[in-house]
């Protein structure tokens, strides 16, 4: 087997100190940004596998994980901020580019602001701040609910992993719950803001790096046809589709990594 080098370390920007890690080298790096209900640790089942061929980088938004949040919780134009200079940190002119859930409004935002920079994006399980009476339905739902970023005290359950995974693999399910308490994000101070933003039309229709979106079929955060309304909101050259993971919740790369990683790779290529 191959050794694949690894690097970590933190970068002091706008008053906090933002982590991140990479492992591999080579080709067209692979940035990754994790959802409210993780941190650079819940990527553990696809750096392995990216870095055999590429650099890839995973890192933690303000709050979570090993970064700090002085200056108050991180909102999505602050992400977007943040993901700039970690990349011009790290060297990275162009990469591809993974949003998940809360990191798609990252991942989105960033490549409106800086085309050039982003080669494929993919947004998984997540409008990304794209705007559609569907998605404002799923929206909806999560303001009314009891709080759509908090776990349930149960063991192995949470609203972002679906409850056959939760049924089949209760020690897994309960690790996403501890891999999701690393870090102290202000949750409930966090979501307003996000689920707030939403991407001008004018924005949306200049978009045009390749997009993939990816969402689990048993998604109920933002379920498919959510998702499905706000892929077709892209410009036709920007739409790569949509790949729908059986079986899954609003976490497939956790819930099935081998399906997940299948599908993102292909897209990558």
């Amino acid at each position: 087997m191959a050794t694949i080098r690894r690097d970590f370390g933190s970068l002091d920007h706008d008053g906090e100190r933002l982590y991140w890690e990479s492992a591999g080298h080579g080709g067209t790096p692979l940035v990754l940004c994790h959802g409210a209900g993780g941190n650079h640790a819940v990527w553990y089942q696809q750096v392995p596998v990216f870095a055999e061929s590429r650099r890839v980088v995973a890192w933690d938004h303000r709050g979570f994980g090993r970064s700090t949040a002085r200056k108050g919780p991180t909102t999505p134009a602050l992400a977007a901020d943040d993901l700039e200079a970690l990349l011009d940190h790290l060297g990275i002119e162009t990469c591809d580019l993974v949003g998940q859930s809360m990191g798609g409004w990252t991942a989105l935002g960033f490549a409106i602001a800086n085309p050039a920079r982003v080669r494929r994006l993919v947004l998984a399980d997540t409008p990304g701040g794209i705007d559609c009476p569907e998605v404002r339905t799923a929206i909806d739902a999560l303001q009314r609910g009891p709080g759509p970023l908090a776990a349930p005290p149960e063991l192995g359950v949470h609203p972002a992993v679906g409850a056959p995974f939760s049924a089949r693999d209760r020690d897994h399910a309960y690790l996403y719950s501890l891999l999701g308490g690393f870090g102290d994000p202000d949750l409930a101070a966090i979501a307003p803001p996000l689920l707030s933003t939403r991407v001008a039309d004018d924005a949306l229709a200049s978009v045009r790096t390749p997009t993939l979106f990816v969402v689990g079929s048993l998604d109920t955060l933002f379920p498919p046809a959510a998702i499905r309304a706000a892929a077709a909101r892209l410009p036709d050259g920007a739409n790569a589709g949509v790949v729908e993971i059986p079986e899954t919740g609003h976490s497939p790369y956790f819930e099935d990594a081998p399906a997940w990683n299948r599908a993102v790779a292909a897209f990558l290529g």
